[in-house]
């Protein structure tokens, strides 16, 4: 298996919604932390919803989805999965000079794939704004033609401005394709519609899952080229429905082995 990296935030403020406590997270409220990820209790009631997920509960399974990823003989650095802060952060920096100040050590221009988590808050002075998530991908498992965007939207065209704006942002930082125009392309990867008005981020974690699984197997995958396949096979209404359950149970589970661990 393929290990993977998560960054750190380069901005300690957050950039999406706050929890229900404001920014001053009191010291009882810890469940667990993770990584750079702090999570609260009232995480916990978000994930039991039905709730919008907050940038906390996606930066925390990203992470975990990259530590839970094992090394591989060819390097450890290909797959790059971003904490929501990051491409917020990016997406509304004021010029190109700053932009490429924040990227330098993502070493984009070097990764294979990497995760970006987008959301649709179009106000940096409202924290608690935006109302759906969306997960982009730079894509650049197959160099001879160039990278490529790859947005998947649960609520197909509703983030697409978001992303666009991510796009634009990044692609001075990367090399162009070896295409006729020479513009590094986005494009929507096939995506599950969801049913309801809160689990855009659930769907974001569940395709983020299926992207890891098919790097992590893609080897052994005879005639996929990418991990459109996998997300059809893995993505779906029930799978959705019971990763809430299962994001907690990874949360109950690691809680457990840190108390072990301090017995």
């Amino acid at each position: 298996m393929f290990r993977g990296e998560t960054a750190k935030n380069p901005n300690p403020a957050r950039a999406m919604r706050p929890r229900s406590g404001g920014d001053e997270e009191k010291e009882e409220e810890r469940v667990l932390s993770h990584g750079d990820v702090v999570l609260l209790r009232c995480d916990l009631t978000i994930l039991r919803g039905p709730h919008f997920l907050n940038d906390s509960i996606i930066a925390f399974y990203l992470a975990h989805l990259s530590s839970s990823l094992g090394p591989q003989t060819d390097g450890d650095d290909h797959l790059l999965l971003l904490p929501p802060s990051i491409p917020y952060l990016l997406s509304n920096l004021p010029d190109p000079a700053s932009v490429a100040a924040v990227a330098e050590p993502l070493r984009l221009a070097s990764r294979r794939l990497v995760l970006l988590p987008v959301n649709d808050n179009p106000d940096v002075s409202h924290a608690e704004g935006g109302s759906h998530w969306t997960l982009l991908v730079l894509d650049n498992t197959h160099p001879a033609t160039g990278p490529r965007f790859v947005h998947h939207d649960s609520l197909p065209a509703a983030n697409l401005p978001a992303a666009r704006r991510l796009a634009a942002v990044l692609r001075p930082l990367l090399p162009a394709p070896a295409t006729r125009n020479r513009r590094i392309p986005l494009v929507e990867g096939p995506t599950p519609r969801q049913t309801n008005g809160y689990d855009c981020g659930v769907f974001v974690l569940a395709v983020a899952r299926a992207i890891c699984h098919w790097w992590a197997t893609r080897r052994h995958q005879e005639g996929e080229k990418d991990w459109f396949q996998a997300v059809k096979r893995e993505v779906n209404a029930d799978s959705v429905k019971a990763m809430r359950t299962e994001v907690l149970h990874l949360i109950d589970s690691l809680i457990q082995d840190k108390n072990k661990q301090e017995c």
